[in-house]
């Protein structure tokens, strides 16, 4: 539902990182911060989940970080080749998941958009810490 119209025309597996990252912005746009991802909704509602409900929950953050991880496997060039690629991908899901609760708690897309760039200003990083190890 968010990733396969995210990445339709996006190569660049970094790049694809952000499209997803857009997409939740888009429609927290659309719905004037209202939207939330329906599985962290969900998470943080149940106090004390049934193993089975905690289980599926669990199984799709896995699925979401899954694909992340898969982007920066693919980007492992540029980001250097001693990423943990796992937890990256983890770190990506939490931003995400914060910065769409700050969005709806504010009713304002600015702390969304400034945890976004702040992830931006991360890849970057790792980008020029890769590059200056690959001249090195």
């Amino acid at each position: 539902m968010l990733i396969e119209p995210a990445w339709v025309d996006v190569r660049d597996p970094i790049e694809r990182i952000f499209a997803l990252l857009a997409r939740y912005r888009l429609l927290l746009e659309l719905t004037h911060c209202g939207y939330g991802c329906p599985i962290g909704s969900l998470a943080l509602e149940l106090h004390e989940p049934d193993p089975v409900v905690r289980q599926l929950l669990a199984s799709n953050f896995s699925g979401w970080i899954d694909q992340v991880e898969n982007c920066l496997i693919d980007a492992r060039k540029v980001l250097g080749r001693d990423l943990d690629t796992r937890r990256t991908a983890s770190f990506v899901l939490t931003v995400m998941e914060g910065a769409v609760m700050q969005a709806r708690t504010y009713r304002d897309l600015r702390p969304f958009d400034a945890a976004i760039a702040t992830l931006r200003d991360h890849f970057n990083m790792l980008q020029r810490a890769a590059t200056r190890t690959e001249l090195a």
